[in-house]
């Protein structure tokens, strides 16, 4: 084998007597540390005694008292002195065990930094500026998580067998299970190449985009819709559309930078334009606000938190209150609500409000984010400037939000995590797979399906969500993040309805709890809205944690109960009535293929056969043995 550059500075990496990945690392482990307990007085908002412990160079500097740490002795850091003494920080909780055991063993390590881990792994493995064949991405993409899982001398676990691939990848793509003579085919198939095959044909079926439609549509939405003042109506027909103009996009092939621009660019009426109703979600009481765009914007298309900075400084990050205004100054002189909007042309600055609290009255200039000196001039339209600085191949921020957004939505966690708190101090766990994908993704002329694409080739999203052989328990939470093992996650409340409703063939399945006298839901006052409404509001999951299970009582207490779902299958009445000859074995099959998109084991057969014989009535039997594979917890989640 020849030994190239990236294999010898692994191997450096790999015989160092002391590696950095063992030691407490100071934006990983210290900082957030330092956050909770310390920073209210020795952050960027407010500074005690000069001090400032948000990097390691102002804390070498120190403040009245002198440098606050000694690169490799604690005992002579004042900062672990005061902590060590109960001196720091003077609130009524001191630091625990374990928070102290990072600080000592940080400064006892030399202040390691992310920045120092200077491996392979930094370097994007593809030139920038091309786009390259999906295959190519997929190998690098590999060798990246290969590098840094040998650095944490980890496992990576075993490819996933075809029909955890097989699930995997239709509910990551399009938001359901297979039909059951799809898997069938699928998992029957020998061709070398049939996970690529399917990968292809995932991406060209209209459901790509409506799944991914309603995912854009939820990350926009806020928790609770807003109301109409009058009435108390919600804009929630208006929402579904805007999840519907999301899908026609993606299932055109648009390119994202052209989504973008005209959702951030529209006017007009939303009886036209289902996606005008974008900004009055951002706002206040359903109309558009300034610093409510701002926030949106930076958080959605540019992967940044700037909510702290709306009123102050923020003390943790690098963002001004003159910043944030800046930004939101673009927005100054669009007005409206969800259903009309309208843009003036107006002058070059923005006044900071009343509510802002800090400085206000204050006239900011407009100007993009990240101290870009160029800015719009005169009486002028001020999105189009903004639009076109964002969407430009080599914007700071533009193509780095969306690669990471994709990769956390498959993943389940981001290369940097919040999705939306791209900085400095918050960096990449693989800093040059995320400029590989950042640069991928520019260069194919943000082509949203050549991204996924590339991303689900890789080795890494198809490994298995088992443990490796060898791996401890205490390593696998390390495995997961670090993108050896896929994680387990619990199905979107879509995911859920639209399997469900193949699995019983029922398009327009309700598994509402209604009061016939009243209409209402059964113990409750408020009116029970559509099926859909109702089933997302029971069974929504935590959008920022697709590993959190979140169903309790009465998620369980529906699928055990309600009696639709004991009712029996039109799916299943179709098969039979076209295979009126199909033996007990093939109807389970069919059940297990409909469901958990795999063959029963011979065990699983076994007792579905036995319990169908003993039973009076076999097509009872056959939707008990349909209740029970909706109710294990195989079927809920994706592995």
């Amino acid at each position: 084998m020849q030994i190239t550059a990236f294999h010898f500075q692994l191997i450096v990496l790999l015989v160092a007597p002391l590696s950095l990945a063992a030691a407490p690392l100071l934006e990983h482990d210290v900082l957030p540390v330092l956050q909770k307990n310390c920073m209210g007085c020795h952050g960027g908002l407010k500074q005690k005694g000069g001090l400032d412990l948000r990097t390691v160079p102002a804390m070498l500097k120190g403040g009245e008292s002198g440098p606050a740490v000694v690169s490799g002795k604690p005992e002579q850091s004042v900062l672990w002195k005061q902590i060590a003494a109960d001196e720091m920080p003077k609130a009524e909780k001191k630091l625990s065990a374990e928070e102290r055991r990072i600080i000592k063993e940080w400064i006892a390590a030399g202040l390691p930094t992310v920045a120092q881990q200077k491996s392979a792994a930094e370097k994007p493995l593809l030139p920038a500026g091309k786009k390259h064949e999906p295959k190519s991405v997929a190998k690098a993409i590999d060798e990246h998580l290969l590098a840094r899982l040998a650095l944490e001398k980890l496992k990576p676990a075993p490819l996933a067998d075809d029909a955890e691939f097989l699930r995997r990848v239709s509910l990551d793509l399009t938001g359901r299970v297979p039909k059951p003579e799809q898997a069938a085919a699928f998992l029957d198939d020998a061709a070398p190449d049939k996970r690529a095959k399917l990968i292809d044909s995932l991406l060209a079926a209209p459901e790509f985009g409506e799944h991914f439609g309603r995912m854009w549509r939820d990350w926009i939405c806020p928790p609770e819709l807003p109301s109409d003042m009058n009435g108390g109506k919600q804009p929630h027909g208006e929402a579904r559309s805007l999840g519907t103009w999301f899908a026609a996009r993606f299932n055109a092939g648009d390119a994202w930078d052209k989504i973008v621009r005209d959702l951030l660019l529209v006017k007009g009426e939303i009886k036209d334009q289902p996606h005008l109703i974008f900004y009055g979600l951002l706002g206040q009481d359903a109309k558009i606000t300034p610093e409510g765009a701002a926030r949106g914007v930076a958080s959605l298309f540019m992967g940044v938190q700037l909510q702290c900075a709306q009123c102050h400084d923020d003390p943790y990050r690098d963002w001004a209150q003159s910043e944030f205004w800046s930004l939101a100054g673009f927005f100054g002189n669009v007005k409206g609500d969800f259903r009309k909007l309208e843009e003036a042309a107006g002058g070059a600055q923005i006044i900071i409000p009343k509510s802002a609290f800090k400085r206000a009255g204050t006239a900011v200039p407009v100007a993009f984010l990240g101290g870009e000196s160029k800015s719009p001039q005169g009486n002028s339209l001020l999105r189009p400037a903004l639009v076109e600085w964002m969407t430009q191949r080599d914007n700071p921020f533009f193509a780095r939000a969306f690669a990471n957004r994709v990769w956390f939505q498959f993943f389940a966690r981001g290369i940097v995590n919040p999705v939306d708190d791209l900085r400095a101090l918050n960096p990449p766990t693989h800093p040059g797979l995320l400029q590989l994908l950042s640069n991928e993704f520019a260069a194919s002329n943000f082509d949203v399906k050549h991204l996924v694409r590339s991303i689900c080739n890789s080795q890494a999203y198809q490994r298995s969500s088992r443990l490796a052989a060898g791996t401890t328990a205490g390593h696998a939470p390390q495995q997961v993040a670090l993108h050896g093992r896929a994680p387990v996650r619990v199905m979107t409340a879509d995911m859920l309805l639209d399997s469900l409703k193949l699995a019983y063939g029922d398009p327009k399945l309700d598994l509402r709890s209604l009061d016939k006298r009243d209409g209402n839901t059964s113990g409750e006052s408020a009116a029970v809205g559509d099926e859909y409404l109702e089933f997302c509001r029971k069974f929504g999951t935590n959008e920022e944690d697709a590993t959190d299970f979140t169903h309790g009582i009465p998620q369980m207490l529906t699928f055990l109960n309600h009696p639709r779902l004991q009712s029996g299958s039109k799916a299943l009445d179709e098969f039979r009535k076209k295979n009126p000859a199909a033996t007990t074995e093939q109807i389970v099959e069919w059940l297990y293929l409909a469901t958990l998109s795999r063959r029963p084991t011979r065990a699983e057969m076994t007792e579905a056969t036995a319990y169908t014989t003993a039973a009076s009535e076999p097509s009872v039997a056959h939707n008990d043995i349909l209740w029970m594979l909706v109710n294990r917890t195989e079927f809920l989640c994706v592995r």
